[in-house]
């Protein structure tokens, strides 16, 4: 395995991001040793670990750990691992494709430190399950809706982006009560094209999570944003995220900024 390097994504000039580690595998044997794999992100200690390796049809195997185990997928990882193989391999591609057991994933060098990531659609609808968690929060959440699975996603719109900042809840009793991670946005303040975010998965390890890509067709999804338009994205974490989105047929694309 070759310990490539460092990356700091989402990031601006008021925005930390978030720190991913990237590791390139010899060979499928030791991509696919899970507890191999997740023993050298606990050591990373850093947010995500993503660990990557060459398929014969030129595509990149990728998979995701966090000090607490596999994640199904990991936005800033991803684009971590983009800007690696572009910049130490010396790949001489200006789109990679990703393949992780859930889905592939193409990826775009649109230089000067910018990549592009296309990600699949997500369909959200309204739901009254999120009444058992309502009470655990401080304040009132509203227009609450959710993925499919059970595992997957709430998205809810909180008033204004003070609110937002105030925004906390038991994370003990919220992981007793369901698998889902949440996310919870408002576009107060803001110009027509921009919006707050928070997203939270206590279930899976921390609390809140400080930069997170995989948000991005979640937030297209609620706010039904129209094709063609760009969006900026800011993630009202501890650190502090920003990336833009816009909507194309297929596809959500993220464009954000990757630094060492």
């Amino acid at each position: 395995m070759r310990m490539s390097g460092l990356r700091r994504v989402f990031c601006s000039h008021d925005c930390m991001g978030n720190l991913a580690f990237v590791a390139k595998c010899d060979g499928h044997d030791e991509f696919h040793d899970t507890q191999y794999l997740h023993r050298i992100a606990i050591i990373n200690k850093v947010a995500a670990t993503a660990f990557v390796v060459k398929f014969g049809n030129g595509n990149y195997g990728i998979r995701w750990f966090s000090s607490y185990g596999e994640i199904q997928f990991c936005g800033h990882a991803t684009l971590a691992a983009a800007d690696v193989l572009t910049c130490d391999f010396d790949t001489g591609q200006d789109e990679i494709t990703f393949e992780s057991s859930y889905q592939v994933i193409r990826v775009f060098n649109k230089g000067e430190n910018f990549y592009g990531m296309c990600l699949p659609q997500i369909r959200l609808e309204m739901t009254a399950n999120f009444l058992q968690v309502s009470q655990l929060f401080n304040q009132a959440l509203s227009y609450v809706k959710q993925t499919e699975p059970s595992d997957g996603y709430f998205v809810a719109q909180v008033a204004n982006k003070q609110s937002l900042i105030e925004l906390d809840f038991d994370a003990k009793e919220y992981s007793k009560c369901t698998r889902r991670a949440l996310l919870v946005t408002t576009n107060d303040g803001l110009d027509s094209n921009g919006l707050y975010f928070r997203y939270f998965a206590p279930q899976y390890g921390s609390k809140e999570d400080q930069a997170t890509g995989s948000a991005a067709p979640l937030l297209a999804s609620f706010w039904q944003i129209p094709q063609n338009t760009l969006f900026n994205c800011y993630q009202l974490s501890l650190n502090g995220a920003f990336y833009q989105i816009c909507k194309k047929a297929q596809h959500i694309c993220v464009k954000a900024k990757v630094i060492k």
